[in-house]
């Protein structure tokens, strides 16, 4: 009897993994061609990040490239970590006044938070294994 694990064409974590790296080499990829990415670091350094200005190239750059590196399987765990601490500190400076949703014309946190979601499950997956088995001792009361 087959199941539809063994079915599939590609494992489910990595379809998750080859979803978030295009998206998230989209988003850097479209700031760069339109030559955004120093306005939002520009942005980013007007809501209270440090080095917004060398922050926001950089970001773009980490977009662009790490996405790449993210597709191919290599370096997942520290890669998705960063990527969720982009996504987390993008939150109060950015999406968090655009309120919760991001259809239409929001640009809320919702998008955002389902990124961090994946990018944690991508990092949990493939963290090291000593860490993996403290992870509960680190939340023991």
């Amino acid at each position: 009897m087959s199941t539809l694990r063994s079915r599939l064409p590609i494992e489910p974590l990595t379809l998750l993994r080859l979803t978030v790296a295009l998206f998230v080499a989209l988003h850097g990829w479209v700031r760069f061609v339109h030559g955004d990415a120093l306005g939002f670091g520009v942005y980013v350094e007007q809501h209270g990040v440090p080095l917004g200005r060398w922050l926001g190239p950089a970001v773009t750059a980490y977009e662009m490239l790490a996405s790449l590196v993210l597709a191919s399987g290599r370096f997942i765990f520290p890669l998705s970590l960063g990527f969720a601490a982009i996504y987390l500190v993008g939150i109060p400076v950015y999406h968090w006044p655009n309120g919760w949703f991001s259809s239409g014309s929001d640009d809320g946190c919702e998008y955002p938070t389902l990124m961090i979601i994946c990018f944690l499950c991508l990092a949990w997956q493939h963290a090291p294994g000593a860490l993996r088995a403290r992870w509960p001792a680190l939340f023991a009361a």
